[in-house]
């Protein structure tokens, strides 16, 4: 007997504690769903700008929503840090057990001060003020200026434990009085000390520690008897011991936090929540018992962050929802109903009927053979439950005795069982609808359709069945029916629920639908788009809906609709449920959900603010900044956000606009938190970025950010405006040039007529110096001797000559320029002439190059002749005997002409002697010489005239020889 007694409790007790393991809140491991950086956390912080601080063995982390950012600093002394809190600046402050004092700033970890003289290896508490750190160290305790770094010791003692709470501190001091160790508690307001609490003990007290709250200060610390707990009251400093709770007795306690209204203990066992009232704490529960948790934070979201020792971080969405696993077991839930109150019961595919009071199981049946349960009824009326099993079986259960009676075929393969009244029972399968009168004693039924059942309901004496092919209603008492149809054709319902005046029907095309006085309507519920309805169930005033998202719960009066989905904690499609007096459980395979139907099970949801955590220009991080002016080819631009929160990358919805590019909102796709904009216009662009929780009903907005990108140069105003004056001003200098060329042809043109003209009045001088009234008279006199001397035919030869010359002198007289060969026979022509005035004593040659074409090659007119008068006239007319004059034409250097006039005469030295005082230069040399002037200057005809002297070895005059070179 003794050892059954024991057995039992053996049994018992492993089962509680199984099941107390097993009805923890619903809750996500940090590991599962981010990169956790290590299993080890000593605190957790929120800050102001919702990023979760995490202080871990391996370091201090930052998490955004989506990853982690480690801070270290290069004089750590150690990864470990511990004590995480924030200033009113909003930095994060921090220290480590080598008294190494840390604080975050600008995105970077920095060293405040090291203490390790001061902390002797032990970690200290410390304090933030506004000009000071207050550290609380085993040598005292001390003020530390925040910009001096001044160090003044406030307190002498071994300081062991503080709280703080509204700028008073309570410490917990070990001072040594005549051999005797004296524990006291100290308050510290300002430069005042008040010792409010002394405790005595025989060896020095193990982990001593404060925690200060609104109205209370606990001390706890550890005997040889277990854990000891004092009450001290702020408002009069009286302190008293409390009654510690047995589950407390032997635990070892890392923090007490007051969260929700009540006090959190957190232990190496998990987390004890206790009420605290009349100087007692009562206990409420324990959670994750087999978890030891240093610290908890509630986010803004009201997510539970949980800190441990040795399992990473996890957070419990919804401390409401609790999740129950089935122990240890091959079964699986197939079938739940709901019994009466809170009561409910789970069939299995063994054949297992599982009896429930909320999380307690109280009650186990089993079903003849392994038999998987398609489906459960409760007839309360009868306290019969109906068991469809999926075959050709059914049993039904009398819950008063607990009987199981083989009801073989009659509910097998259940789709539908609606109780109509006291006596009749319809039950619908695969093949048809049946209605049983006296189920339980009598075999009596009438097939209402052949037809496959999916849904069944009764309100207001009727029936509503729905088939495969469409939704009909039956009256009770005759069972006629009429097929219930939306604009003309059938309903394919899924899930039905009555309430008290309508019929709720989750149709497969047309969403939710109610029928209401026989009228049929489309429901007034803004359910998401992609929901798709599993089952519907109404409480009063409220209508449940479960759908593969979550489960939803809509307020027929007031009109408003609340979620529950995996940011609750409910990370499963919902299929069945059931609506209890005080609680909804979901069931799956090999658990449940309990959820309470309070205003506790739904959270409002809110959303971080956004935060730019960079920009990128042409694929180049810059600084964040709200304006940007950026010349035109800077005009690649990426924009990286996050709005902070649990799992944010997965429950954030972000959407940008761009004024000028579309007014409309563009979403961007989930898990995304970044944008691109490609080769921007020029332009001014203002980037608006919003982001709304997928549970919040509000979005917030980030900064607007604006980009002003410059036109490139040839799109700007003042390049058009320089392209119209370059335009006009290349008008201007195209119309001015062209004035200026008319303006040089004309002065060209007159030049070229003053050119010829001044050129024929050196011809004509020319003609007039060749027609000379001296040669003239030669001529004739020459004639007039032929004539006194009857040579008739000399003086008709030489008439002839001289007529011809005079001819071509008048004729050339009127051209610029003549061929070689006409200007080579009027010089012959006049040799000829002068050959007689020089009475033959004149020899003269005149040699053309054979290289010349002489008909082809243009020369000055009567340009030659000058020369060969002032041969003749000065140089070969005063000489006595041989007189020789050569005349020589050929081509020399680069195709030039050149013309040598040579005479044997007395030479310019001689001739010069032999003028007269007042005899001038020959006229038409000098004509000759602005003739090659004009030509040079004017026609741009390079003509060179050379005169030389020639003389012999004793410096004896020869002659002259002229060159002229001209180009042909």
């Amino acid at each position: 007997m003794y050892n059954l007694k024991t057995k039992i409790s053996i049994i018992t007790l492993l089962f509680l504690v199984v099941l107390s393991y097993a009805q923890n809140p619903v809750l996500e491991n940090m590991a599962d769903v981010s990169s956790l950086p290590d299993v080890e956390f000593y605190d957790v912080l929120e800050d102001d700008d919702n990023y979760i601080w995490l202080a871990a063995d391996k370091g201090l982390f930052r998490y955004n929503g989506k990853s982690y950012q480690r801070y270290s600093h290069p004089d750590q002394k150690a990864n470990s840090l511990f004590q995480l809190k924030e200033d009113r600046d909003g930095n994060i402050w921090c220290n480590n057990v080598y008294g190494q004092l840390f604080f975050v700033e600008n995105n970077q970890l920095h060293l405040f001060l090291d203490a390790s003289q001061l902390v002797n290896g032990q970690l200290a508490a410390y304090a933030i003020y506004e000009n000071n750190i207050r550290l609380f160290t085993v040598t005292g305790v001390y003020d530390i200026n925040k910009t001096t770094k001044k160090i003044t010791k406030i307190f002498d003692g071994i300081c062991i434990s503080n709280a703080n709470s509204l700028g008073s501190n309570y410490i917990f001091i070990i001072n040594k009085e005549q051999q005797l160790e004296k524990h006291r508690v100290y308050k510290l307001n300002g430069a005042s000390t008040v010792r409010i609490l002394d405790v005595d003990s025989v060896g020095r007290i193990q982990s001593p520690r404060l925690y200060a709250f609104q109205k209370d200060v606990f001390l706890t610390h550890k005997s040889n008897k277990g854990n000891i707990i004092y009450l001290i009251h702020k408002s009069d400093d009286t302190s008293v011991k409390l009654q510690t709770p047995h589950q407390l007795k032997n635990q070892i306690i890392y923090n007490l936090l007051n969260l929700d209204g009540k006090y959190w203990f957190l232990t190496t066992s998990g987390v004890f929540i206790y009420e605290f009232r009349n100087e007692e704490f009562i206990f409420k529960e324990q959670l994750f018992p087999a978890e030891a948790i240093t610290d908890v934070e509630k986010d803004f979201n009201n997510n539970y962050w949980f800190a441990t020792l040795d399992n990473g971080v996890f957070v419990s969405p919804n401390l409401n929802i609790r999740h129950v696993a089935l122990a240890p077991t091959k079964s699986k839930i197939t079938a739940s109903c709901a019994l009466e109150n809170n009561r409910f019961v789970l069939g299995t595919n063994d054949g297992q009927l599982l009896f429930y009071d909320q999380l307690q199981r109280f009650k186990t049946l089993q079903l003849p053979g392994q038999k998987i349960i398609g489906n459960l009824f409760y007839d309360a009326q009868n306290q019969q439950l109906i068991v469809s099993i999926n075959a050709s079986e059914s049993y039904v259960v009398n819950l008063k005795n607990d009987k199981i009676t083989d009801a073989i075929n009659k509910f097998s393969v259940a789709k539908a069982i609606s109780k109509l009244n006291d006596t009749l029972l319809f039950y619908g399968n695969y093949k048809e609808g049946i209605v049983y009168n006296n189920p339980y004693h009598s075999k009596e039924k009438s097939i209402l359709r052949s037809s496959r059942v999916k849904a069944s309901v009764v309100s207001q004496r009727k029936l509503f069945v729905s088939y495969i092919d469409g939704l009909f209603q039956y009256d009770l008492n005759g069972f006629s029916s009429n097929e219930i149809q939306f604009q003309g054709h059938s309903l394919i319902v899924n899930a039905m629920s009555n309430s008290s005046s309508a019929v709720w029907l989750a149709t497969q095309h047309n969403g939710l639908m109610t029928f209401e006085n026989q009228i049929l309507s489309k429901a007034s519920i803004q359910l998401p788009d992609d929901v798709l309805i599993n089952a519907i169930q109404s409480d009063g005033d409220d209508l449940w809906i479960s759908a593969d998202s979550g489960l939803f719960r809509f307020n027929t009066v007031t009109k408003t609709l609340q979620s529950l989905n995996g940011q609750d904690g409910l990370n499963t499609a919902v299929n069945n449920f059931l609506v209890l007096k005080d609680v909804i459980v979901v069931s799956l395979p090999q658990a449940l959900y309990l959820l309470p139907k309070d205003e506790r099970l739904f959270k409002t949801f809110n959303t971080s603010k956004i935060e730019i955590e960079a920009v990128q220009i042409n694929d180049r991080d810059t600084i964040v900044q709200s304006q940007y002016n950026l010349p035109y080819y800077l005009n690649k631009i990426g924009l990286r956000f996050n709005s902070n929160g649990f799992q944010s990358n997965k429950q954030v919805n972000y959407h940008y606009r761009v004024q000028q590019l579309d007014s409309s909102w563009q979403k961007v796709p989930l898990n995304t938190n970044a944008v691109n904009f490609n080769s921007l216009a020029s332009g001014t662009y203002e980037v608006e970025i919003k982001a709304q929780n997928v549970s919040a009903e509000d979005a917030v907005f980030a900064m607007p950010l604006t980009f002003v990108i410059a036109k490139p140069f040839w799109e700007t105003y003042w390049f058009y405006a320089l392209v119209l004056v370059t335009v006009f001003g290349l008008v201007w200098l195209y119309f001015r040039w062209r004035l200026q060329q008319k303006e040089e042809q004309r002065i060209t043109e007159i030049d070229k007529i003053l050119i010829d003209k001044k050129i024929t009045n050196l011809r004509l001088e020319n003609l007039r110096s060749q027609m000379n009234p001296h040669f003239i008279f030669n001529a004739l006199n020459s004639i007039q001797d032929y004539i006194v001397s009857n040579e008739k035919e000399l003086a008709s030869s030489y008439l002839v000559k001289f007529s011809r010359l005079i001819r071509m002198y008048l004729d050339y007289s009127q051209q610029n320029e003549i061929t070689l060969e006409e200007e080579l026979n009027a010089l012959k022509l006049y040799l000829e002439l002068e050959k007689v005035r020089f009475e033959d004593e004149l020899e003269y040659h005149i040699t053309v190059d054979n290289l010349l074409n002489t008909n082809q090659i243009k020369v000055p007119s009567l340009f030659i002749q000058p020369y060969v008068e002032n041969a003749l006239k000065h140089g070969l007319l005063h000489k006595s005997g041989y007189r020789n004059l050569t005349v020589d034409a050929k081509v020399v250097q680069q195709n030039k002409l050149q013309i040598t006039v040579e005479d044997n005469g007395i030479g310019r030295e001689q001739s010069e002697k032999l003028k007269r005082p007042n005899q001038h230069k020959p006229f038409a040399t000098k004509a000759n010489e602005e003739r090659v002037h004009l030509y040079k200057n004017k026609l741009k005809r390079d003509i060179t005239i050379a005169i030389e002297d020639l003389y012999d070895e004793s410096h004896t005059a020869l002659g002259t020889r002229v060159v002229i070179i001209m180009p042909i």
